[in-house]
């Protein structure tokens, strides 16, 4: 009996594509999408605004479960988007972006994860056309800091070292690849994945 693997999480640098890469997986396979901004409208509509607004007005640049990582005061209480995270993994098939969670469905059958990654001087023409910047140092700076980010939110809430290929099923350099095609690759892992479980 194949076990579908139905939860596709991906972690990404910052340019490489993983956002895109993900809708087009979405797309693809008919899977809900979730990333930082479903996951607020979420969490407001489950009445959690309150919880939502508090956390992202610390850290206003932050994404909202990097902010909670670094300024929850109660660790004995897992956070709100931690369960959310969870709850929505289990609810129907989806692609997660980022929010560690690949960590929190590490072991599930029907789940694997991804980093998608790339060279440096790929990422900054990515980011300098996609978020209309006009010089290289400030795509490099902005890549920089919204990496940093996401590695100390890793560090914080899982211990492990951000983007080690070790912590992932597969690695995916989209240096010299399109966007659809990287989707190709991890839809074809998936395949393969599935099979190894008749």
């Amino acid at each position: 009996m194949i076990m579908e693997k139905t939860i596709i999480c991906i972690g990404r640098e910052y340019g490489s594509g993983g956002h895109a890469i993900g809708q087009i997986l979405a797309k693809r396979t008919g899977y809900e999408f979730y990333d930082k901004d479903r996951f607020i409208a979420i969490a407001k509509e489950r009445g959690f605004e309150g919880e939502v607004e508090e956390y992202l007005e610390e850290q206003p640049m932050n994404s909202l479960l990097y902010s909670i990582a670094l300024n929850y005061s109660r660790p004995k209480k897992k956070p709100f988007p931690f369960e959310l995270v969870e709850e929505l993994a289990a609810e129907k098939p989806c692609i997660i972006i980022g929010r560690c969670a690949g960590y929190l469905t590490h072991g599930q059958d029907n789940a694997f994860s991804v980093f998608v990654h790339a060279d440096m001087e790929k990422r900054i023409a990515t980011v300098m056309a996609r978020d209309h910047i006009n010089t290289r140092l400030k795509a490099k700076r902005k890549i920089e800091e919204i990496d940093e980010k996401r590695s100390a939110f890793r560090k914080e809430f899982t211990g492990q070292e951000w983007g080690q290929s070790k912590y992932y099923n597969l690695s995916v350099d989209t240096t010299h690849l399109t966007f659809d095609q990287a989707a190709d690759l991890i839809l074809y892992y998936k395949k393969l994945a599935e099979e190894s479980h008749e």
